[in-house]
């Protein structure tokens, strides 16, 4: 769950990319509860049914029954003015240990008193192959809307990228009419095609050839996250991140929330979601109200217990309407926590009394999963060795039950097994292509469509325990002497490798003929 402001919002992954098999929608009911009155729900990408049992309830269902799993389910809800919260605490004592969890939004600085520094922001746009379809719009929109918000005092370029990169300006330059008449121009004519190579734009924009105090630099990456290599991506931003924030805007039915959120996490930013056309400007408007308003920095938090382990271990800056969130597990549930920053150039604090807490109910496993990411991002950053985060995370896991990366929920079950000389069948399984992507830019052109066959039955030679194959007619999905594969081939995504191999078979082949001429030479 996400707050910004007044709004929460929840989103849960669907779909992912390339397309695998999904069985039927998991979403199928919400049960909100808000503990308040006034409160305005909205489903932007599914149609939804909301009933209303009390005034403080919500069920949510999905309207049209079962529907395809091609795009991200995202609910958001929004408080009535004088119901929106600005301090919350809650505790919940387990097995003997007090947890803790707290979240503050802090107060919103008036525009007039609001003393925005000079930024230097830096577009990256991704326009490969995956970005095919709605999203290349979605982004070329976005970043549009980016352009016209910047002022004259701000300094710019632009970055797009596939399996190439392209850099509109040498260096950042002024915000004026003739460079900003550039950009727009440059960001209208790109198209989507290519492979998807991400390192390379991330590390030119975090290049940093001013390191300016008295300016903010900010990073803005709009893709669709569609790669494999994510830790390389954590690197890059790890140890050239410097005085720059990375923010990550996910386009697209189905962005790469992991490596959004862990991104905009390690580069001090913040992650935006345009799931469609019509979220562009609201969305950007939302993000650039927070980027041109003064960040709380420099937070710091204390505890009476000086025992507390508390997650986020390290605090980001937060921007206008963002809610600091924090878990703890105490020795002792007493005292108060408190809680410094600054707003602009002033300070702020305020004081928690721990007595005045809440109770609540599944802040231990909250807790914990906050200390697994925290174990995650420690390894990212190379704090932690893999064995070192495996370690903790599987402690933790195992304490409180949760399913990560190294545990999971086992389920006993009856087996089934097929009765004696049953064929087995062999069956194709739909897959869904995420909402919005076109098929040729990802897969290129479609395959034709293949006669229908019987099914491969599989028997058992009952007479000498060996297994043999019964061939009736032949299905696409498998290759047999007769009937070639028919399928759907995968490009490179992510790297030109087919051209790499052919100039690798190349240059080998010229060094074992250099090699024989030599030696030849030697011993003939």
């Amino acid at each position: 769950m996400h707050q910004s402001g007044d709004q929460f919002s929840l989103r849960i992954p669907m779909v992912v990319g390339p397309p695998r098999y999904n069985p039927a929608p998991v979403v199928q009911t919400v049960d909100l509860r808000t503990g308040e009155n006034g409160w305005e729900v909205k489903s932007h990408f599914n149609n939804v049914k909301i009933e209303s049992p009390d005034s403080s309830t919500r069920v949510i269902t999905l309207a049209d029954g079962a529907v395809p799993a091609d795009r991200d389910f995202e609910l958001t809800w929004t408080a009535a003015a004088e119901k929106t919260p600005s301090v919350g605490l809650f505790r919940e004592r387990v097995a003997g240990s007090d947890y803790l969890l707290a979240y503050v939004t802090p107060p919103v600085v008036n525009d007039a008193e609001q003393k925005p520094l000079p930024r230097e922001v830096i577009f990256v746009i991704d326009n490969s192959g995956s970005m095919g379809g709605t999203s290349i719009a979605q982004a070329k929109a976005g970043l549009l809307y980016a352009l016209g918000r910047l002022q004259p005092n701000d300094r710019f370029n632009v970055i797009r990228f596939d399996n190439t990169m392209g850099v509109l300006f040498p260096d950042v330059v002024p915000a004026d009419s003739d460079h900003l008449a550039q950009a727009k121009a440059f960001v209208t004519a790109l198209q989507a095609e290519g492979g998807t190579e991400m390192i390379p734009p991330m590390h030119a924009a975090l290049t940093d050839h001013h390191a300016d105090g008295n300016t903010v630099r900010q990073v803005e990456f709009l893709t669709d996250g569609c790669i494999g290599n994510e830790q390389q991506l954590f690197d890059t931003i790890t140890s050239m991140r410097g005085r720059s924030r990375v923010f990550m805007v996910g386009i697209g039915s189905a962005p790469n929330s992991f490596l959004m959120t862990r991104a905009a996490e390690l580069g001090r930013g913040t992650f935006t979601h345009i799931g469609s056309v019509e979220q562009v400007e609201s969305r950007m408007r939302e993000l650039f109200g927070k980027l041109e308003s003064p960040a709380v920095t420099q937070l710091s938090v204390t505890f009476s217990d000086t025992k507390a382990d508390m997650t986020p271990a390290v605090l980001p800056d937060l921007y206008r309407g963002e809610p600091l969130v924090l878990a703890a597990r105490l020795g002792k549930l007493a005292g108060a926590m408190e809680i410094k920053g600054r707003i602009g150039d002033r300070p702020w604090s305020v004081t928690l009394p721990l007595a005045n807490a809440a109770e609540g109910r599944g802040l231990s496993k909250l807790w914990a999963r906050r200390k697994i990411a925290d174990a995650e991002v420690a390894q990212s950053v190379r704090t932690l060795t893999i064995d070192e985060a495996n370690k903790a995370i599987l402690a933790l896991a195992l304490e409180h039950q949760l399913v990560t990366r190294l545990t999971s929920l086992v389920a006993v079950d009856k087996p089934v097994t097929r009765p004696a000389g049953e064929p087995l069948k062999v069956s194709e399984l739909p897959l869904n292509l995420p909402a919005g992507w076109d098929f040729e830019k990802i897969f290129g052109e479609r395959p034709k469509p293949v006669p229908a066959a019987a099914p491969i039955e599989r028997r058992a030679d009952e007479r000498d325990g060996r297994t043999r194959l019964a061939m009736r007619g032949a299905s696409p999905a498998v290759s047999t002497v007769t009937q070639p594969q028919q399928g759907v081939v995968l490009p490179a995504t992510a790297t030109d490798a087919e051209w790499r191999m052919i100039m690798g078979t190349v240059l080998m082949t010229f060094a074992l003929i250099v090699f024989a001429y030599r030696r030849r030479r030697v011993f003939g």
